[in-house]
């Protein structure tokens, strides 16, 4: 029974060593079986303190010392299974995993400061002392692909041309100064022409900045700034394409990557394209500097090939592995990236601050703007109905009957035309908008001041009174709704906006007021209102020339005259709503202090402020005082002492007097 429950024990034992070799293959056998035979590769670049540290770490893991080879006798006579502890250099480990016979031998590579990329790719740790103890102790090594550029083995990345904003994802430099360096090195932004050939023979010629080719996330290099996982040892290369179309677009894609830290395969960037393969031929038409793992060289074509499971290497836990078969599928994702006719109109040239978008990319577009422009019955009859419901909302006033004349009115799409055809000095196009504005005011202020004259009411309400006194702020309103115009005829998917727009601006409410004000004869009333209309316009009109200037739907030279008569049409604008919103802060500021004093002393009556007039040589102050008992001069002059005090100057103060009980 004894020797039974020996070979029982004995039998489990080596069952548990088999379930540990298969699921915990870094675990040491239990069973005894052949040792492997260690060999320790030197390199030139390997110096005495380094070599004096590796013997020590030895002796404290009570390991005996490896044999020890340069690389050149162990070239010359290599041991089939040997486990090699590369202290080699980066140059010296591409020779050897170049080797015929590197697939007989077990890799395992030490840190020094010479093989950075191989401590990048194959998840080397820094420490001389934990990178040995995985050498020694971590039992199974991983089969890997081998990426190859024009035949030399790569350990890290390719980059071709100019992949600025890709090369780290680490930011180490100071923020100011990489920030410094951002900026200036986008003054040399360029596109080259490049065409690409895939494994499966797809072929495309593109304008781009630069190409990056890698084989996986590794540490410390620019592909850790993609967010999934790209393996070692799935038969496959990856490759970016970075193409901005503009100075802007590739600070916006920098920006972005500085935020996200990471490039999403499912969702790339407007301006990187992406390639999975596992052969790769580009070529550019000029000579072309290149750098393979940071070694530099130039020419016009590299071929990057896969050779699967060529070589075992020990891989840290940092890189990730392949769980099963790679696909046989490729992927080639540029379809994102400029057009064909975009890129022959960048290539070799200097990056324009905005993107330009060939006549293919807006011809729609153009089009509708061209049809907008013209007078239709339609428009018309929209402007007299929009325009007569406005105006019966102003005499109600009825903010929401207003809404609805906002929604009507067509005014927005003659303006939105005006932009474009000032963006591309198109006069055919400018011609055509004007008239169909200038149709659409006079319609509009016929409507109103008719209407104001068979209406028998002759009441400012306050809907008219808030469309007489214009500021800085309703030009603010005017530019974002110029923004907001432009880019929602710009983009299909949000046209839907319009309706937005043209109640945030409402063009036709302040025509109204114009129009009531000429049926009245009342010279103040169609002199604010109007200042209003124009603000709306010239504000629409300046931003959204500027939104399609920067949608690029031209050139700003060609826009230069145009936009600058806009420009300084806005600043004559601005001049008397400056001056407005300056007088809107001052009665702001003389409001709050009345209340601070109304506050402080209730005992001479509590009072309101009714208004506030500006433009005598001294303000003058309404208020509305509620007193308890009798009214006195000596409580008037108390007051009107105080408020002078507060506010430093000489002031008029006029009082409506309530006797509360």
């Amino acid at each position: 029974m004894a020797t039974l429950s020996q070979h029982l024990v004995l039998f489990d034992l080596r069952d548990i060593a088999c379930l540990n070799e298969k699921n915990h293959p870094h675990r040491p056998r239990i069973m005894d079986e052949p040792a492997l035979n260690y060999v320790l590769l030197l390199s030139d670049d390997t110096d005495a303190e380094t070599l004096g540290d590796l013997e020590s770490h030895i002796k404290a893991l009570e390991q005996p010392q490896p044999e020890r080879r340069t690389l050149a006798e162990w070239l010359a006579s290599p041991t089939p299974g040997t486990r090699l502890l590369c202290l080699l250099s980066d140059a010296d480990i591409r020779l050897l995993l170049g080797q015929p016979g590197v697939s007989e031998w077990q890799i395992a590579v030490l840190p020094l400061k010479s093989n950075r990329s191989a401590q990048a790719s194959f998840g080397v740790p820094a420490n001389l002392q934990q990178a040995l103890k995985g050498a020694l102790e971590i039992e199974n090594t991983v089969t890997i692909d081998l990426l190859t550029c024009n035949g030399e083995i790569m350990l890290g990345t390719l980059i071709i041309g100019d992949v600025w904003g890709l090369q780290s994802s680490r930011v180490e430099e100071h923020f100011w100064r990489r920030i410094r360096a951002t900026l200036g090195h986008l003054g040399s932004l360029r596109l080259q022409a490049y065409s690409i050939t895939t494994g499966k023979g797809q072929e495309q010629d593109l304008a781009a900045m630069g190409v990056m080719v890698f084989g996986h996330n590794f540490a410390g290099s620019s592909a850790t700034a993609v967010s999934q996982d790209l393996t070692l040892n799935d038969g496959k290369l990856n490759a970016f394409i970075l193409s901005p179309t503009s100075v802007m677009s590739h600070l916006w894609f920098l920006l972005k990557l500085r935020i996200l830290r990471r490039v999403s395969l499912q969702q790339l960037p407007d301006s990187v394209g992406f390639v999975r393969t596992n052969a790769l031929t580009v070529r550019s038409q000029r000579p072309q500097e290149s750098t393979l793992d940071g070694i530099s060289h130039a020419g016009n074509e590299w071929v990057i090939e896969v050779r699967e499971k060529a070589a075992n290497v020990l891989i840290g836990k940092r890189v990730a592995l392949a769980e099963e078969e790679g696909s046989s599928r490729e992927s080639l994702r540029t379809t994102h990236l400029p057009s064909l006719a975009t890129s022959r109109m960048l290539r070799e040239k200097s990056l324009p601050l905005f993107p330009h978008a060939a006549e293919a990319d807006f011809r729609e577009l153009f089009l509708n703007l061209r049809d907008s422009a013209k007078i239709s019955t339609a428009f018309i009859i929209l402007m007299i109905l929009s325009t007569l419901l406005a105006s019966t909302g102003l005499f109600l006033n009825s903010a929401s009957v207003i809404i609805g004349a906002m929604i009507l009115a067509p005014l927005m799409s003659p303006i939105i035309s005006l932009a474009m055809g000032i963006v591309r000095s198109d006069r055919n196009l400018i011609q055509t908008s004007l008239k169909t504005l200038m149709t659409g005011l006079v319609v509009a202020l016929l409507c109103a001041a008719l209407f104001s004259l068979l209406m028998p009411l002759r009441t400012v309400t306050p809907e008219m009174d808030g469309r007489l006194h214009p500021s800085l702020l309703d030009l603010i309103v005017a530019l974002l709704s110029g923004v907001a115009g432009a880019y929602a005829n710009a983009k299909e998917e949000i046209a839907k906006s319009l309706a937005g727009v043209a109640i945030a601006v409402a063009l036709v409410p302040p025509l109204a007021v114009t129009g009531i004000g000429i049926g009245w004869m009342d010279l103040q009333m169609v002199m604010g209102s109007a200042l209003l209309f124009l603000t709306n316009l010239v504000g629409i009109m300046l931003a959204a020339s500027i939104t399609f200037l920067i949608l690029g739907f031209a050139p700003v030279s060609r826009a230069r005259k145009a936009l600058a008569f806009s420009v300084g049409l806005m600043i004559l604008i601005a001049i008397p709503l400056g001056l407005a919103f300056q007088g809107m802060v001052q009665r702001n500021s003389i409001r709050l202090a009345l209340a601070e004093i109304a506050a402080q002393h209730p005992e001479d009556g509590v009072f309101e402020v009714r208004e506030v007039i500006l433009g005598g040589p001294s303000p003058m102050i309404r208020l509305q005082i509620r007193v308890a008992g009798d009214w006195s001069e000596e409580m008037m002059a108390r007051q009107k002492a105080r408020i002078g005090e507060r506010l430093g100057q000489d002031v008029i103060v006029e009082f409506g007097v309530v006797y509360v009980r």
